[in-house]
């Protein structure tokens, strides 16, 4: 059984959630490590939420250090067809740290170079915890 393009490009999104969470992870071990006395948390959700219920799958860390949560995470959106990709970090779930600007394609591949470059420049971060304090 062969996969048609349809099929096969959701396979190779699939396949780059995969990578970016474990990306994260490894980020979550790497921090943790340097920083002792902390909690991290892996996030990766797929689901439906919003006006029309529009498909979405978010993946990321959650990083609990003293009394400060810094969450970092690339949102993927399936919207009117297309694709809608953004990569944030917030401190304690209301201020903004980091805010890179959306990606909005109908192109799979080009989604997926955003899911994969955001994931890099969020986990290139190595002194996040210092930034939100």
């Amino acid at each position: 059984m062969s996969l048609d393009a349809r099929s096969s490009g959701a396979a190779t999104l699939l396949a780059a959630l995969n990578e970016a969470c474990e990306d994260f992870q490894l980020y979550g071990q790497q921090v943790a490590a340097a920083h002792g006395q902390m909690h991290w948390e892996l996030i990766g959700r797929i689901g439906r939420i919003g006006p029309g219920e529009s498909p979405f799958a978010l993946v990321g860390v959650v990083l609990r250090y003293e009394r400060t949560t810094v969450d970092l995470g690339v949102d993927v959106w399936v919207r009117e067809g297309g694709f809608e990709v953004s990569g944030y970090a917030t401190i304690d779930g209301r201020r903004m740290l980091i805010d890179l600007p959306d990606v909005l394609t109908e192109d799979i591949d080009e989604a997926i170079r955003a899911l994969r470059e955001y994931t890099r420049r969020l986990c290139a971060r190595r002194n996040v915890l210092e930034e939100a304090a």
